[in-house]
């Protein structure tokens, strides 16, 4: 059947080693993964229900609520217009800034009954189950996917790990979180609306496709990894920490070769 169900989402993510108790970063595509009775509700409950009560499943809920807006050109602008829109931009509201190029499937999870949100203004995790008000409670405002971020707690807890379904390394948050640990990182400045104020912190860079296709290769070069299907979807599972430990590694190599830190 070209069909999925939420039972058949739940035989596909235990053929992909996705246990009870396990912690899950879940990047995914709903179009990669094809029709599903029940759409993003199904699948939600499908994570949910297979890594059971002492689970953890987080996903991106990062939001432009806080950004200067997307298509204006503040350098065609007076100072007056510039003071004008920077009031009018709302800033990050934990309940109803929606997710922004995340998907179907991790706005369906931001608004599901239960499910907490860290309060980063542009880089915010969703979590639900097992510790996952006590992960999202810390999040800081620099270095968003690093150390004192939801990131930085699944990294140190046991069985955590990174589902990507559907989509490519380019995609992996955690990726973000390998750099940030990385003694060498490529750096940028991250401007936005917190708590009323415009403020300015400091960050790993964008990726834009430039290293993190390749350290996902690498990685998978060592065949630590799982792969399998949600639906018609591609998937890959890793280790956490591993992937983490590798990546840092590795990122902070091709930096020191390439000399290219912004």
């Amino acid at each position: 059947m070209d069909v999925s169900t939420k039972q058949t989402l739940k035989d596909d993510l235990s053929k992909l080693g996705l246990r009870p108790g396990d912690a899950v970063f879940v990047h995914a595509s709903m179009r990669a993964i094809g029709p599903v009775i029940g759409a993003a509700r199904s699948i939600v409950q499908a994570l949910l229900e297979q890594v059971e009560d002492d689970g953890l499943i987080a996903m991106p809920g990062f939001s432009n609520d806080a950004y200067w807006p997307e298509g204006i050109d503040s350098e065609s602008l007076s100072q007056r217009e510039i003071e004008i829109i920077e009031a009018a931009v709302p800033g990050f509201d934990v309940e109803e800034s929606p997710t922004a190029e995340m998907g179907v499937i991790a706005e369906t999870f931001r608004t599901w009954p239960g499910t907490f949100r860290s309060a980063h203004p542009t880089t915010s995790v969703c979590m639900l189950g097992k510790d996952a008000e006590r992960f999202s409670s810390v999040h800081s405002l620099a270095w968003a996917c690093g150390e004192k971020s939801p990131f930085g707690a699944l990294y140190k807890r046991e069985s955590s790990k990174v589902l990507l379904v559907g989509v490519g390394w380019n995609r992996c948050t955690a990726l973000h979180t390998a750099e940030s640990f990385a003694e060498t990182k490529r750096l940028k400045t991250r401007r936005f609306k917190s708590d009323g104020k415009w403020i300015e912190t400091s960050d790993v860079a964008d990726d834009l496709g430039r290293l993190f296709p390749e350290v996902g290769a690498a990685f998978e070069r060592k065949g630590n990894f799982t792969t399998g299907n949600l639906g018609q979807a591609l998937c890959k599972v890793v280790d956490f920490r591993e992937l983490i430990d590798f990546a840092s590694t590795w990122i902070n190599a091709a930096n020191l070769e390439s000399g290219d830190l912004s």
